[in-house]
């Protein structure tokens, strides 16, 4: 095969032309919150390059932006990974059986023959799915069934009722076991169709959606998991023979990058129905495009009459200028749409009374002291990991006779927005009956408490904008979170909210409590763990507990180094006796992120102090390895204080 044959050649024309279709294609993408690649196949088919190389083309451009699109919108729980792994398997044969089955025809029928086959299969499916399209866009808009409810179909709910022993198996999309049986036929002809026309979501989620039971959001999310399965092994196999031009894969890529941001944005200012009329106005424009143009394939091929050459090349020009109509109607909608929402969203924006302040508690008058704890930010995200934190947040505003504020953050972005607002408007009021109840635990054990439920794209900044707009003394928060919008609320958040917090943190593990046991204060002489001193002072007098003060030194330590280290103990545990604190001093050996949960273990602690460094830069989010270490292998709740 001479590979050469299989590849045009690119004008700045033909550059200009692929930036623009993938502009529109990733503008659609972003837009309608799955694959726009549909308008890309025939685009490059309607200047010159062979429908293989067309589809071919499109798949190696596609599969790496879906594994960038699966890992996004993994971050808010709308992936199945399960069941995008399991549906990508038999994608990946399904895929790979119709590459052979084009590389079939084209060496038995030439580009002709591909061609054919290519627009064919394009004139059926987008006749089905977009007709089908634009008939729920209508019924959406007259019926005004915009905001109703998903509902699982009656057919999924059968499927979903078969048991096949052997065969079931659990998918979180679905809260439910289905047979694989059922996923291998979709999957197959999710893989089959991707080779063909190069996008197999007119059959993948619909039918996670219709046969399975999968949300119709998380459908389209998972969707691109079995996009990336089988798009790599697909391009693999079409470029083992010759078929990928990575020219137009790049180029294409280049443009939807652009567009995909905003296609993402548009949809926050449009309604429901407005993304299915999009959808479904360029598939019938890029159906007619495919159509007009079959005649001439058809004579190619000599299965009717011959057609003459001045009329096939009106044919080809026709079908180019609808092809370009589609492209500059998708985008022209699309633009619009977002120009009248963007002019709209600012007018309200201009016509609303001041908005109220994200943190519903006042600012401190100046800076709080160290160790003082009267306002104290309660961080929960409703999931059983912050149940301690809220328990002792509530116990120790109420012994500190301190003002408490409960904040839940909600994951979200331009992007989340777009592709999951009714999940993000069921996420934050969640959190609002969340906070509701904490109030209500907090009313009835005496406390004052003021909820805030916030959006950010970054949840560790939004926490400390609040401690600081509030002027807290202390941040209370768990040590791990859940999975969803929520996830990264706790976790490695905790550790960016420490190292970027100018007050002191208080991480709270699971099933800890702060009533009763002793206090543990790690010292090593330096000016912040003085100022975990102060704090764990403050702490245990407001507690009634006592303070073990501690120092570890290593074998390798010389004997002067061990007095500075015993001098440090000594100092310290004379000063929190002179402030009113009963304390005592030890000095042990050994590694000293173990030794420090060691003892707060032996004298049955319920909380360690511990100090850090106040940094800038990249550094905050280093808070060190003691620390971390400390707060991870700990029982009791680790109180991090930062050094003014």
């Amino acid at each position: 095969m001479d590979i050469a044959a299989n590849f045009i050649d690119l004008s700045f024309t033909h550059v200009a032309y692929l930036f623009i279709v993938g502009f529109v294609g990733g503008l659609v993408s972003g837009f309608i919150g799955s694959g726009g690649a549909f308008v890309l196949t025939p685009a490059m088919m309607s200047m010159g390059v062979p429908g293989i190389v067309a589809v071919a083309s499109n798949i190696c451009h596609k599969f790496p932006k879906a594994l960038v699109g699966a890992l996004k919108r993994g971050k808010y729980g709308q992936v199945d990974w399960k069941l995008g792994i399991v549906m990508g398997i038999s994608a990946e044969a399904g895929v790979l059986y119709g590459a052979q089955l084009q590389q079939g025809i084209k060496q038995a029928f030439g580009d002709a023959g591909s061609n054919l086959y290519v627009s064919v299969a394009f004139v059926i499916v987008l006749g089905i799915v977009g007709g089908y399209v634009l008939r729920d866009a209508w019924k959406t808009y007259r019926l005004g069934q915009a905001d109703a409810a998903e509902k699982v179909s009656t057919l999924a709910r059968k499927v979903q009722a078969i048991n096949i022993p052997g065969t079931m198996m659990y998918f979180k999309a679905l809260d439910a076991k289905v047979s694989v049986l059922f996923t291998i036929p979709l999957g197959f002809a999710t893989g089959m169709l991707a080779a063909t026309i190069a996008v197999g979501g007119f059959i993948g989620v619909p039918g996670m959606h219709y046969v399975l039971g999968a949300p119709s959001l998380m459908a389209s999310a998972t969707e691109l998991v079995i996009a990336f399965v089988m798009g790599l092994g697909g391009t693999i196999k079409f470029a083992w023979s010759g078929l990928v031009d990575i020219r137009l894969a790049m180029i294409i890529l280049a443009g939807s990058l652009f567009g995909i941001q905003l296609g993402a944005i548009g949809t926050t200012y449009v309604k429901p129905h407005m993304i299915k009329v999009v959808m479904g106005t360029i598939m019938v424009l890029v159906l007619l495009s495919r159509a007009i143009v079959i005649p001439v394939y058809l004579s190619d091929l000599q299965l009717i009459g011959t057609i003459e050459p001045g009329l096939a090349t009106v044919l080809k020009n026709v079908s180019f200028a609808v092809m370009i109509g589609a492209l500059a109607v998708g985008a022209f909608i699309i633009l619009s749409a977002l120009l009248k929402g963007m002019r709209l969203h600012k007018a309200e924006l201009a016509a609303a009374p001041a908005a109220a302040p994200v943190v519903a508690f006042a600012p401190a008058v100046g800076l709080s002291p160290v160790g003082r704890l009267e306002r104290i930010l309660l961080v929960s995200d409703g999931s059983e990991f912050s149940a301690g934190a809220i328990s002792e947040a509530i116990r120790l505003a109420g012994k500190c006779k301190g003002r408490l504020t409960a904040l839940s953050v909600v994951m979200s972005d331009p992007e989340i927005e777009s592709f999951g607002a009714q999940l993000l408007k069921q996420e934050g009021e969640r959190a609002q009956a969340h906070l509701a109840q904490v109030r209500a635990q907090a009313v009835a054990a005496g406390v004052d408490c003021d909820v805030v439920v916030g959006q950010a794209t970054n949840v560790h900044e939004a926490i400390v904008e609040a401690a600081d707009e509030g002027g807290a003394d202390l941040i209370v928060m768990g040590r791990r979170g859940k999975s969803g919008l929520l996830k990264t609320m706790m976790g490695s958040t905790t550790a960016k909210v420490i190292g970027y917090a100018s007050c002191s943190v208080l991480v709270v593990p699971r099933a800890a409590r702060v009533d009763g046991g002793a206090v543990v204060l790690a010292v090593d002489g330096s000016r912040h763990s003085d100022a975990a001193a102060v704090a764990a002072s403050n702490f245990a007098k407001h507690c009634g507990k006592a303070v073990t003060v501690m120092s570890v030194v290593h074998e390798d330590f010389t004997e002067r180094r061990r007095a500075e280290m015993d001098g440090a103990v000594q100092r310290v545990t004379s000063l929190l006796t002179q402030d009113g604190a009963t304390a005592r001093g030890e000095l042990v050996e050994g590694r000293p992120a173990q030794a420090i949960v060691d003892m707060a273990r032996r004298k049955n602690a319920d909380v360690i102090v511990i100090g850090t460094h106040g940094r800038s830069g990249l550094e905050k989010v280093l808070i060190g390895s003691v620390s971390e270490r400390v707060i991870g292998q700990a029982d009791c709740a680790v109180m991090v204080v930062k050094a003014a």
